[in-house]
């Protein structure tokens, strides 16, 4: 997007601009998309009719801002303006995935060393102790019944883990309810709740400011929006505000309606749209809870580290003590 800009500003013809960019691609799959977008402009298509073919790689928001650019003679701002969104919304994707790659990794690594140790290294313990006489302490007679009974029904429990995955997939797809519920869930939960609603907030908020200043009418730019939020408790709002808003309704008077959006949004989109500058108020807004995300994932990351540490402490060390616990109290064994 900013290389297209580039060589639009620099008077570079489009389809000579898109000949430019498939040889500056190292992937072979984009450079033939690429290619594809510069032939269906040569037949006759506009650029956004060419990108609408690629819906997995151009999203609505992206055709529909280059389509408002090339009516209204502003292509390469909006290019731009598209730019510039695809760089924040990327970096916060970029800092949510870091925050949740670590701990991901640090759990699955714990569970299968637990699950090494209940299956491999306990059985070897119980058969030695199970020579002894004394009786075991509690801890690791426990350990030892749950190394069995896991050994046991370990395959009964694959066979009800997968299950249950592929019955909880089927219902997402099918069932709009659960769709609707988990999502709800989701945004309602400590900790985790509060800077997701921030995340969704910020991107819809900016994706409208973006639309909007982009020249789209507001229902189209509100429509947009929508598609950018992956919750369907959001998406649910946002199609009600569309209705009312088509039915005549002023955007703050349509947001003041969902209880789901902060009154603080509200407020400010209600000086936005009496002062005139709702743009650079949404603008502003979308900024605001940006910051707020940054802010929050600073004080999250940090406690992450040494909350994983512990709980791979206590699965995996709690397993090690009580099965040398006996080695301590051999005078009680013997």
């Amino acid at each position: 997007t900013q290389q297209l800009a580039l060589l639009l500003k620099a008077g570079v013809p489009i389809r000579r601009c898109f000949t430019i960019l498939a040889h500056s691609v190292k992937k072979p799959a984009f450079r033939q998309v690429i290619l594809d977008i510069n032939n269906d402009i040569y037949l006759g298509d506009s650029l956004a009719k060419a990108l609408q073919n690629h819906p997995r790689l151009f999203n609505t928001i992206f055709c529909n801002m280059v389509e408002a650019g090339e009516t209204s003679g502003t292509l390469i701002q909006i290019l731009g303006r598209l730019a510039k969104y695809q760089q924040q919304d990327q970096s916060i994707k970029k800092r949510v995935r870091k925050a949740l790659t670590y701990p991901l990794i640090v759990l699955i690594v714990a569970l299968a060393v637990s699950a090494i140790m209940l299956t491999q290294v306990i059985p070897n313990f119980a058969k030695t102790y199970s020579k002894l006489s004394g009786e075991l302490p509690y801890i690791t007679q426990f350990v030892i019944d749950l190394s069995e009974n896991f050994i046991q029904a370990s395959p009964l429990i694959l066979l009800s883990l997968l299950t249950l995955i592929g019955i909880g997939k089927l219902m997402l797809r099918q069932s709009q309810k659960a769709v609707f519920f988990i999502d709800s869930l989701l945004i309602r939960l400590p900790l985790i709740g509060p800077l997701l609603r921030k995340i969704i907030l910020g991107r819809f908020i900016s994706t409208l400011a973006t639309t909007i200043s982009a020249g789209l009418p507001m229902v189209t730019a509100l429509e947009s929006s929508a598609s950018s939020v992956n919750n369907r408790c959001y998406q649910t709002a946002i199609s009600q505000i569309i209705e009312d808003v088509t039915s005549g309704l002023s955007l703050q008077r349509a947001l003041g309606k969902q209880a789901i959006f902060p009154i603080t949004l509200k407020q400010m989109v209600n000086v936005g749209e009496e002062s005139g500058s709702l743009v650079s108020i949404l603008e502003k807004a979308g900024q605001i809870f940006e910051q707020e995300v940054e802010l929050a994932l600073d004080t999250i990351i940090p406690l992450i580290e040494p909350v994983m540490m512990l709980i791979l402490g206590i699965l995996v060390g709690g397993l090690l003590v009580a099965m040398y616990l006996p080695v301590f109290q051999l005078g009680q064994i013997f």
